[in-house]
């Protein structure tokens, strides 16, 4: 008997000792896992992040649904976020609430997105695997940073995604606000708030040359204007047609590229009333804009034609030099917010200079359009039997 409750009462000392134990290390130690319920267990993990983050703001703390809480720190204009899982109390990625079924369905409408909004050659390098993704969580859409990517030429501007719900709706396993109307970012709605300038193209329809920088043009996120000449507007019908349907525009660049200023007034009417009838014919629309050959121009022809006068202001003479590099180092250097660029569409040399020079402009920082495009960005009304040799922003 005496063996038995010695037993019993080492058995309770031990018990007591061994609770005590617990109870110390609940309080004093991070060994706490097993011991919290799963709300302590959340509470504590978003506390040490608050904690980790005491550098930076806290813009967010939210919790979706009973899945996760989501934490959001700014600082220097930089997104931090943490997803806290409210069933395990760590940090998770947020891949973990996108539903496994339709991860690829996701990922394929990021890459949709992302081609819609930027050139070809920013979103080729946003659209891979590698790249480090911040995503920020907001009531009615989903923002994604893009962090230390590589690209050349390197853009000076912030590299991010906004994607709607409605986007992605069936993707997420999580609630949220779905808008009953919204607009996805587009690389072709221009910021009034950026430089831009207008690229023009002289001498064309040139057959294949044309078509291979209005391809440039359209990975670009570009526009331009074409200044046609009318005797060669039927051999190159279906280039206009191809310029026109990428959302460029075309002028009247005279019928025969014969200076304006030495034609007497009834041949140049005749003349421009040709190249205006074959444009009409090809196309179904009107010519707005007339750019005289060698931007030749006087009282006589101003007053003459009932047109818009586009000349330049930044010529990069590529019929001279038939240069890329040259080209390209030009432009770069001499650019201003409103110029309207010279250029002709019959070089190869041209062509390339085309294709290194738009994504160098995108980079810092240009909108490259139409010259009615310009117009409307820097608010220029153009008016008839007026010359305008740039559109540069009122002060």
């Amino acid at each position: 008997m005496f063996m038995k409750n010695a037993w019993l009462k080492g058995f309770f000392l031990a018990f007591f000792f061994l609770t005590l134990s617990f109870a110390y290390l609940k309080e004093k130690t991070n060994f706490t896992g097993i011991l919290l319920t799963k709300e302590e267990r959340v509470d504590k993990k978003v506390n040490d992040i608050i904690k980790e983050n005491q550098d930076k703001m806290l813009e967010v703390q939210k919790k979706f649904d009973d899945k996760f809480v989501y934490l959001e720190f700014l600082k220097d204009d930089v997104v931090y976020s943490y997803y806290v899982n409210t069933t395990s109390g760590e940090i998770t990625d947020f891949s973990f609430y996108i539903r496994p079924e339709k991860q690829e369905d996701f990922n394929k409408k990021i890459t949709e997105l992302l081609y819609l909004k930027y050139p070809v050659f920013i979103a080729d390098a946003l659209n891979n695997e590698t790249v480090k993704k911040t995503y920020q969580i907001r009531e009615n859409e989903l923002v994604i940073y893009f962090n230390d990517v590589t690209i050349e030429p390197m853009p000076t501007e912030k590299l991010f995604l906004t994607v709607n719900y409605n986007e992605i709706k069936d993707c997420l396993d999580f609630t949220f606000l779905l808008d009953s109307e919204y607009q996805n970012e587009d690389g072709y709605v221009y910021d009034p708030n950026k430089k831009t300038v207008a690229l023009t193209f002289d001498d064309g329809p040139s057959g294949e040359k044309t078509n291979q920088i209005v391809s440039l043009l359209e990975q670009n996120k570009a526009h331009a204007t074409f200044f046609m000449v009318g005797n060669k507007m039927n051999y190159g019908a279906s280039t206009i047609q191809n310029v026109l349907a990428k959302g460029n525009e075309i002028g009247s660049h005279s019928y025969s590229h014969t200076s304006m200023k030495r034609q007497k007034k009834a041949n140049l009417l005749a003349d421009e009333e040709k190249t205006h009838e074959i444009y009409r014919n090809i196309t179904g629309q009107e010519l707005l804009f007339t750019r005289p050959p060698y931007g030749a121009i006087n009282s006589t022809v101003k007053e003459s034609l009932d047109t818009i006068f586009i000349t330049w202001n930044l010529d990069t003479e590529d019929w001279l030099h038939r240069d890329k590099e040259y080209i390209v180092n030009y432009v770069l250097e001499n650019v201003h917010d409103g110029d309207i660029i010279l250029m002709h569409d019959s070089y190869d040399s041209t062509v390339n200079a085309v294709a290194e020079l738009l994504p160098k402009l995108y980079a810092e920082g240009y909108q490259v359009v139409s010259v009615s495009e310009l117009a409307k960005i820097t608010n220029h009304p153009l008016e008839k039997h007026t010359i305008y040799r740039s559109l540069k922003r009122s002060q």
